[in-house]
């Protein structure tokens, strides 16, 4: 074989396969746009988890450097939080 065969070769096969690789969805049925109810998250309770004044800005982070789960976090709005669990607790 030429060289242009095997670079033509190479070539089909290499983009033949992005062809092939979407399906059309036959079913109509599943194209229909998902539509959620109040149901799902009726079981739910709304509950307040942090303190009422949090301004959600971050002003420094101080990692210890012997344990990585143990951080204190210093907000804009002059509180210094501490967690020993990498932040799963405050």
């Amino acid at each position: 074989m030429t060289r242009l065969t095997i670079l033509l070769a190479v070539f089909l096969v290499a983009f033949s396969t992005d062809i092939a690789a979407q399906k059309k969805n036959k079913n109509k049925a599943e194209d229909k746009e998902l539509t959620y109810s109040s149901d799902l998250v009726s079981g739910l309770n709304v509950r307040g988890i942090g303190p009422a004044l949090t301004s959600g800005r971050i002003a420094d982070l101080a990692v210890n450097p012997n344990n990585p789960f143990e951080y204190y976090v210093a907000v804009a709005s002059g509180g210094v939080w501490k967690t020993t669990n990498a932040g799963t607790t405050y």
